[in-house]
């Protein structure tokens, strides 16, 4: 266990939060156990135990996360020794332990996260830090968030149809006496295929970022069309990556949490 507060506040791993003794002999009061894929801990009835189950990556409800942040504060706030526990410590503990120092002291997130890391590992997930950031725009000093892009084509079509290789819906649309285009949304993001009167305006040097469930999978589809593969699946530190080509010539790049 790694002390971010001493004798108030903990970091723990499954291992470790399991070792109710050595949990409950540093005085811990309270547990807020993150691990979705970890089975519940039988603690003593007068241990407040939280079970806010967190996924390691991107997609979590924010009510579920705000709800974790939120708990974790006022317990701190309280002045409740509390530990607070994950699979390996590294990435929800770290990022929720973080987010709730930063509500409480009104410091910006990397501030914290920071401070955290130097307790000890930290490995945040960037899909849970992109979350974290949407959730509390204000403590990742964010006040803009994308979400349009648009590209240019000669072939609207054929380059639909690649993208819904990646398994986006694309709708015709004409926004007043303006050109008609294809529109996709996922969440709050908008992706749009106008087109281009001149090679001029199809811009080849874009690049376009999708996180996907299977890219091994995935990757091997889009080879069955002919797509140009530029890098196969390769582990990054953030995940499993690979590089293919839209039509016109983009680089697209497909990315698997691990």
């Amino acid at each position: 266990m790694r002390i971010i507060i001493p004798d108030r506040l903990w970091i723990a791993n499954a291992l470790q939060v399991r070792d109710i003794r050595a949990v409950l002999n540093t005085g811990t009061t309270a547990i807020v156990d993150l691990a979705m894929e970890e089975k519940p801990i039988a603690y003593p009835r007068d241990i407040v135990y939280l079970r806010i189950p967190l996924i390691d990556g991107e997609g979590n409800d924010p009510a579920v996360l705000e709800t974790a942040i939120n708990a974790l504060a006022n317990l701190i706030k309280a002045k409740r020794p509390v530990t607070v526990a994950c699979s390996a410590g590294m990435s929800r503990s770290p990022g929720i332990v973080a987010a709730a120092l930063a509500s409480i002291e009104g410091l910006l997130l990397k501030e914290t996260l920071l401070r955290v890391a130097e307790m000890g590992p930290c490995d945040l997930s960037p899909g849970l830090l992109s979350d974290l950031s949407q959730l509390r725009p204000e403590l990742a000093n964010i006040h803009a968030v994308p979400n349009l892009v648009v590209v240019r084509s000669q072939d609207l079509d054929r380059l639909c149809r690649f993208y819904e290789l990646l398994g986006l819906s694309f709708i015709l649309e004409r926004h007043g006496k303006g050109p008609e285009h294809f529109s996709t949304t996922i969440d709050d993001f908008v992706m749009e295929i106008y087109p281009a009167r001149s090679a001029d305006q199809v811009n080849s040097s874009t690049g376009l970022g999708f996180r996907c469930q299977d890219v091994g999978g995935l990757v091997e589809q889009l080879r069955t069309q002919d797509a140009l593969i530029v890098r196969e699946p390769e582990s990054m530190p953030w995940g499993l990556q690979a590089i293919v080509r839209d039509p016109d010539g983009r680089s697209i790049i497909l990315t698997q949490s691990t």
